[in-house]
């Protein structure tokens, strides 16, 4: 009996080590940026770019939700928007978006359009009435489409579409003309608020689903170059948070040994490099990056400034 529960758990544990906590890697870094407004415009305030900048908001709150990404800040985002004269209405296709997010520093962005914003309402009752009770009803909807645009290629790896949608059916008092006394307002953003939040979960949901399932996009490996080495004083590589890297990971340090050039243009058409070292991150700051020797790999070169490094410990 002992012997058999041993097994049972063995089993359990390998299952574990095999399979992995798929949500345990290390997340995407990604930003979003203001949506289009293709909706209707039937609203009661007509600044496209604000109800855009709004679901975006919206949206960065639901990937934090999903606790699977990174989320760059708004204001950094907004700075690099005016830096680049990016409209009011906030529209990149995506090729100026994955330059965006190359300057940010993600490795996928977030573009979209709200194509349906809309909230009905209606009375029934009490017309031809001095006042009386009346029974509103309200039909709250939102649909978004989102894509995930890759930073390196500008390549847009997938779209999903999301929706959202509140019904409701309140009694109060109305005058003649149907108009509710008591609570229309607020009856009118409560079921908009909530159909916009059904579609941003939707959305940070399928995204996250679509990013992580190893079909449509793998996380790219983070690559940089030496930027100083000293026995004394350590090597710095010229990475940092801005990329992604993260204390522990492991990086393969190589030495262009030759170019091979075009002989009558002098383009370079491959390289001749040598393993150097494998290292691992020790401190991490904004832009740069500390690092140490794990194992050294070459007896011919030492790492030294212009070595190209790309990451080891990529998890998938």
């Amino acid at each position: 009996m002992i012997k058999k529960l041993l097994f049972v758990i063995t089993l359990i544990l390998i299952a574990g080590i095999l399979v992995g906590p798929v949500w345990g890697a290390d997340p995407y870094k990604i930003a979003v940026l203001p949506f289009d407004d293709g909706s209707i415009q039937n609203r009661w305030w007509g600044n496209q770019y604000e109800l855009g900048k709004g679901v975006s908001d919206e949206l960065v709150t639901a990937f934090l939700r999903t606790e699977k990404f990174r989320l760059v800040e708004r204001e950094q985002i907004n700075a690099i928007l005016q830096e680049q004269k990016i409209g009011a209405a906030g529209l990149v296709d995506p090729k100026s978006a994955a330059e965006i997010g190359r300057i940010l520093g993600v490795q996928f962005l977030v573009i979209g359009r709200v194509t349906e914003f809309y909230q009905d309402s209606q009375t029934i009752g009490t017309r031809n009435k001095k006042a009386g009770l009346a029974l509103l009803t309200s039909t709250a909807r939102v649909s978004i489409d989102a894509r995930l645009v890759d930073t390196t290629t500008a390549e847009i790896l997938t779209s999903v579409t999301g929706k959202g949608k509140k019904d409701t059916s309140n009694l109060g008092f109305a005058d003649a003309k149907g108009a509710l006394l008591i609570g229309s307002k607020e009856f009118q953003k409560t079921d908009l608020g909530k159909a916009l939040r059904d579609a941003v979960d939707s959305v940070a949901t399928q995204l996250a689903e679509k990013a992580y399932d190893g079909k449509i996009v793998k996380i790219p490996l983070i690559t940089g170059y030496v930027a100083f080495a000293n026995p004394n004083r350590g090597i710095y590589l010229n990475i940092g948070k801005n990329a992604g890297v993260m204390v522990g990971m492991n990086f393969l340090v190589t030495h262009i040994v030759e170019e091979i050039k075009d002989p009558k243009t002098g383009e370079v058409l491959d390289q001749i490099s040598e393993p150097v070292a494998e290292v691992t991150i020790t401190e991490v700051r904004e832009r740069v990056c500390v690092c140490v020797v794990l194992n050294k790999l070459s007896a011919n070169y030492e790492v030294t400034v212009g070595d190209v490094v790309i990451q080891q410990n990529q998890k998938q």
